[in-house]
């Protein structure tokens, strides 16, 4: 008896000391703030796998993802526009000649070449140069043999003053350059807020099923913990149905935790992408964790800050503003069309062999070319029309830009609170999982003293493994809202502040 007493001891010692490792087991990541990413982090370094920070997976995301591909591609087609536009003060050098033999007879021959240098305030520069020769020309061309040099210019004096339409595609096309740049950076703050989302649940299931894939081994233990303490009469026969009953049901929640993880990895997954457009796969030993995406909650102080900023800088009010620019300088140049249309153009006449002549004052009373030409319509219903409809564009842009510039600001609020909610909620649900473990810790001492039940132990050890899948999903929606504050401030950089 004395024998069978000290075998009993020692199988309930040894059941103790296990029971007590697989605790320290789940307890393990209750440890602090971030014990599910270090745990996560020192599996993956034991078993050869390597760990995948968020950073680097959005750096891999933006490099080669077609949606960043798209967007770079946006910002590249603004700055198109921009050069097809500048080409309207293109100087241009032009060269015609135009000749006539008939008879053995030369009827004309004319030779024109001029340089033109168009100016941003609406005039044109000229220096050109005329030869003519031949029999029958008209007597207002005719030039000397070594030809005539004309230096002179256009000057506006009704439309054209203020702005023109190359001065107007100019300001629309440096619009449209910062609309395709903000464009760009709004749809890479969309793409990387999206893969921050696949990546969280990512994470989230890759934590369900190391979790759960624990849980099936402490499960399998504890079975056969209870099948030595069946044998030596320590335990009822109904402990080994309760025990087989919660091993099958912990192999069930690891089945789905392993077709949930499958799913998650393959949505993430589908970010990567090389440098030819080749989709390319996570690597076999890839592992999300959450380093340096600790999230805090936001100081309310510097938020204000961030918020004003954000309503100035963010992509979507940029690109709002570049569509009120566009709209203001096609306004200008309705304004300047309800004004008649006169121009008048000066030059200074010297022939070939006396250049200095285009420049001298006391020259030009007797060598020089005026012109003047004036239009314009009676009624101005073209006109006045064009100016109610830029008037009506423009109060909607106007109006567009006050919405968006709001929405930002509310949109960041939104953000800068669900942060701080989820802050305070993964601390709490920290001390949830330590206080889950230590009932847990608990009721295996009362079972193993003879006052418990495996049932109420099985159920202590259930609500453990939820507590820490919770926090993991609070972990994830962490990553998730980090991402939508980022979206919301309109630049990522800006994050820093928010993660410890």
């Amino acid at each position: 008896m004395i024998v069978g007493r000290w075998c009993i001891a020692r199988r309930a010692a040894w059941y103790v000391g296990a029971l007590a490792a697989s605790a320290l087991l789940l307890a393990a990541p209750a440890a602090d703030a971030q014990p599910a990413r270090a745990t996560g982090a020192s599996v993956a370094d034991s078993a050869g796998r390597r760990p995948l920070t968020f950073a680097a997976f959005r750096e891999r995301v933006l490099a080669n993802h077609p949606v960043a591909v798209q967007a770079r591609q946006a910002a590249a087609g603004g700055r198109a526009e921009l050069t097809f536009a500048r080409g309207g003060f293109d100087p241009k050098l032009e060269f015609a000649r135009d000749r006539k033999v008939l008879g053995g007879t030369e009827y004309f021959d004319y030779v024109d070449a001029a340089l033109k240098i168009p100016t941003f305030i609406g005039s044109d520069l000229k220096l050109a140069f005329e030869r003519t020769a031949g029999t029958f020309i008209n007597p207002d061309r005719r030039t000397s043999d070594r030809g005539l040099l004309t230096l002179g210019m256009t000057v506006p004096l009704g439309q054209r003053i203020i702005t023109d339409e190359r001065r107007t595609a100019l300001a629309q096309a440096r619009a449209a350059r910062d609309a395709g740049d903000a464009e760009r950076d709004a749809m890479l703050n969309k793409l990387i807020f999206s893969a921050a989302k696949d990546y969280g649940s990512w994470y989230e299931a890759t934590e369900r099923l190391r979790i759960a894939t624990e849980g099936v081994a402490l499960a399998r233990f504890r079975l056969a913990a209870v099948q030595e303490r069946l044998v030596t009469g320590f335990s009822p026969a109904v402990d080994t149905l309760e025990a087989a009953l919660e091993l099958n049901r912990r192999e069930v929640t690891l089945r789905e935790a392993s077709a949930g993880y499958y799913a998650a990895r393959q949505a993430a997954e589908s970010y990567l992408w090389d440098e030819r457009g080749v989709p390319v796969p996570l690597g076999p030993d890839d592992l999300p964790v959450l380093d340096g995406v600790a999230i805090a909650a936001p100081d309310t102080t510097r938020l204000s800050a961030l918020r004003a900023e954000a309503e100035r800088s963010h992509p979507d009010v940029r690109k709002a503003e570049a569509k009120l620019r566009s709209v203001d300088a096609e306004r200008l140049l309705a304004t300047q069309a309800v004004l008649p249309f006169a121009e008048l153009s000066l030059n200074s006449l010297a022939g070939r062999d006396d250049r200095g002549a285009l420049t001298d004052r006391d020259a030009w009373d007797t060598n020089q070319k005026v012109g003047f030409y004036a239009s314009t319509p009676l009624l101005f219903f073209k006109e006045r029309g064009k100016l109610a409809m830029t008037g009506a564009k423009q109060e909607a842009a106007r109006a567009e830009r006050d919405f968006v510039r709001r929405l930002i600001g509310l949109t960041l609020n939104v953000a800068a609170n669900d942060l701080a909610i989820l802050a305070d909620l993964q601390a709490l649900q920290t001390r949830n999982v330590t206080q889950a473990s230590l009932l847990r810790d608990a009721e295996q001492e009362r079972f193993l003293n003879g006052e418990s039940t495996l049932l109420v132990v099985n159920l202590r050890e259930r609500l453990v493994l939820d507590e820490l899948v919770k926090r993991a999903s609070i972990e994830a929606k962490g990553v998730s809202a980090l991402a939508a504050l980022g979206v919301a401030l309109g630049d990522f950089s800006r994050l820093s502040e928010f993660v410890r």
